[in-house]
C-alpha cells in the first residue's frame, strides 16, 4: 500500500495500534521482577528482531533479502541507528535522572520532530501541531510532578538525546515513507540486542545483558513480539500517511495508557496527578489529530 493509497484515518489508526503494543512496556517488566534495563533492552530487542524477520519471510518469502538491499543506505542506517541508540540511552538515563524527570523531558519529542521536519520531510507544522505538542508537555508534567528531580547535568544531557534520538526515528520513517522500513526497524533490533547486551557488563552483570533466568524466556519473547515487532510494524505503516508531528504527539498517549495495564492488572491505582495529566494529554492528541481538518486544512505534506 503506497501513501496515497493509505487514508490519513487509516495512518491514524495503525499509529494508535502501535501505540497500545508499546504501552505494555509497564506490564511486561512487572511480571519478570529482578531484571534490569539492560536485560529487558537485550533481549526484546532480539526477539524483536526475529519476530520481524519471520514477518518479513512471510510477506516476500525469498524476495525477502532483496527487500534489505532496496532500501537506501542512509534511510537502514539511521532508523536502526535511532532505535539502538535510543533504547540504549533510555536505560543509561534511568541510573542517572528519575523517572518522572525522563518523562517530562521525553515529552519535548514532538517539539524536536516539528523543528526539524520542514527540513527533513519537507512538512510545516501547523499552530494546532504545536499548541498540542505544549500541551502536551503540560500533561506530563502533571503526572510527573512529585517525582521531579534536578539530577545531575550529565543525566539531563542523556536524557534529552532520547526525545532526539525517538525525532530522529520518526523522520526518518517519514521521510522515507515509499519505502517498507520494517526491515530496517529489524536491523535496529539485532543492533540493540549487541549493544545493550555489551553495555550489560558494564553495569555490572557477570553474564552482560546476555544473561537472564530461563524462566523468563518466553515473557521475553512475547514482549520483543507485542510490545515492540508488531508496533514497530504498524508505526511504519502509519508514517506513510501521518505527518511527522502527528506521530510523535499520539505517542505521547504513552503517558496514559502505560499506567493503565498495571492498574488493571495488578491493581496500581494511578494517582490523582495521572488522571489529570492524562486528560491533558488526550486532548493534546486529538487537537494534533483533528485541528487541521477543522481549521478546513489538511496535515501539510511533501
Amino acid at each position: 500500500m503506497t501513501a496515497k493509497e493509505q487514508s490519513y484515518a487509516q495512518g491514524v489508526i495503525y499509529v494508535l495500534i502501535a501505540e497500545l503494543g508499546w504501552s505494555l512496556s509497564g506490564f511486561f517488566v512487572r511480571l519478570m521482577p529482578g531484571m534490569d534495563g539492560w536485560q529487558f533492552n537485550t533481549w526484546r530487542g532480539y526477539w524483536m528482531g526475529v519476530a520481524l524477520l519471520c514477518y518479513l519471510i512471510a510477506i516476500y518469502g525469498w524476495d525477502v533479502f532483496r527487500k534489505f538491499g532496496e532500501l537506501p543506505l542512509i534511510a537502514l542506517i539511521a532508523s536502526a541507528s535511532f532505535f539502538t541508540l535510543g533504547s540504549t540511552l533510555y536505560v543509561t538515563s534511568l541510573t542517572l535522572v528519575s523517572t518522572a524527570t525522563i518523562s517530562v523531558i521525553g515529552a519535548s519529542s514532538p517539539i524536536f520532530t516539528g523543528l526539524l521536519s520542514p527540513w527533513i520531510t519537507g512538512e510545516k507544522p501547523g499552530l494546532e501541531a504545536w499548541a498540542a505538542a505544549a500541551l502536551a508537555m503540560i500533561g506530563v508534567g502533571i503526572i510527573a510532578w512529585d517525582g521531579l528531580s534536578g539530577g545531575h547535568l550529565i543525566g539531563i544531557i542523556v536524557s534529552c538525546c532520547v526525545p532526539i534520538s525517538f525525532a530522529g526515528q520518526t523522520l526518518t520513517l517519514r521521510r522515507y515513507r515509499g519505502y517498507d522500513m520494517v526491515p530496517a526497524i529489524c536491523v535496529g533490533g539485532f543492533a540493540c540486542f549487541v549493544v545493550a547486551g555489551a553495555f550489560g557488563f558494564l553495569a555490572g552483570h557477570a553474564g552482560g545483558g546476555f544473561d537472564v533466568p530461563p524462566r523468563n524466556v518466553a515473557l521475553l519473547v512475547a514482549m520483543g513480539t507485542l510490545q515492540l515487532a508488531i508496533p514497530g510494524i504498524y508505526y511504519a505503516k502509519g508514517a506513510k500517511s501521518v505527518s511527522a508531528v502527528t506521530l510523535a504527539l499520539i505517542v505521547m498517549l504513552d503517558a496514559v495508557l502505560n499506567p493503565l495495564w498495571p492498574w488493571l492488572a495488578f491493581g496500581e491505582l494511578p494517582g490523582r496527578a495521572a488522571f489529570i495529566g492524562g486528560a491533558i494529554i488526550v486532548g493534546a492528541v486529538m487537537i494534533s489529530i483533528f485541528g487541521g481538518r477543522l481549521l478546513n486544512r489538511g496535515p501539510r505534506t511533501a
